[in-house]
């Protein structure tokens, strides 16, 4: 079962596309008027998971895909309003089958610049996360039916590596969790280089840690850590190509999920 929800899948494409440009400045907050888009599919696997003491066990077949629709629009400079929506197909089979379809979690939120200096910018950001699934008994629903509220602090930096534009984009932010999930503490990091003015290539680290242990008929006391390798082609100044391969080397009390995401995005 998917034990945190949208958790890596949403959040894993919300820092890919939507650090897209910033080998530049203004890393976090769009321009007054402008716009981007991204539609991205991600398919999500996990025949294994990690116990209470992080060992990897195996388990019985999970399979999520994610059809997800991410655009964010500057309000005013330093100022972005963010959301997302999507669809989503969870299967997954422990002993019996059980499988949901239909509305996944729906986001909104704001970002806030709150300083920019040379190389340096730094944000904050609110949303609130609207679950898709109703509660009930089946298993492929675990973890999807809380609504949530999400609070960031953002951090990047901007230099050459190798004489290439880059950068590395910090975040640290606490998640309030509705329901029976225990609320969450969230660290990522990114780097990311272009290589070639039209390729951003980035290594990404997303880390969850439960500050409780969940409620309910599921006592889990989550850690889980992610890391994604991921690359934007921009094929002209308005379309890009996405793609990313993530996976989870370590955890406790949390599925070994692994997976890819594909996508388009349109800025203008």
């Amino acid at each position: 079962m998917d034990w945190r929800g949208i958790g890596a899948a949403l959040l894993a494409v919300e820092l890919a596309v939507g650090l897209a440009g910033p080998a530049e400045a203004g890393a976090f907050t769009l321009e007054h008027g402008r716009t981007k888009l991204f539609l991205t599919g991600v398919l999500n696997s996990g025949d294994h998971y990690f116990d209470a003491d992080g060992r990897l066990k195996r388990r019985g077949i999970y399979r999520k895909y994610d059809l997800q629709l991410y655009g964010e629009h500057g309000l005013r400079e330093g100022l972005t309003v963010f959301g997302s929506a999507g669809l989503q197909r969870i299967k997954t089979k422990d002993g019996a089958s059980f499988e949901r379809a239909g509305l996944g979690r729906t986001e909104f939120g704001l970002r806030a610049k709150m300083f920019e200096r040379v190389g340096w910018i730094g944000s904050v950001q609110g949303s609130a996360v609207i679950a898709g699934a109703k509660k009930g008994p089946d298993l492929a629903v675990v973890g999807e039916t809380d609504d949530q509220f999400d609070g960031r602090v953002l951090v990047a930096r901007s230099f050459e590596a190798f004489g290439k534009p880059a950068f590395v984009d910090l975040a640290a932010g606490y998640r309030v969790r509705t329901g029976d999930p225990a609320d969450e503490a969230r660290f990522d990091a990114t780097f990311g280089v272009r290589p070639s003015p039209r390729l951003l290539v980035m290594a990404q680290s997303f880390n969850t840690i439960g500050v409780a242990r969940w409620r309910g008929p599921y006592a889990l006391r989550q850690r889980i850590y992610k890391l994604q390798g991921a690359a934007i082609y921009d094929l002209t100044d308005n379309w890009s190509l996405i793609g990313a391969a993530f996976c989870t080397p370590a955890g406790r009390d949390a599925l070994d999920e692994r997976g890819a995401t594909f996508g388009v995005g349109l800025k203008f």
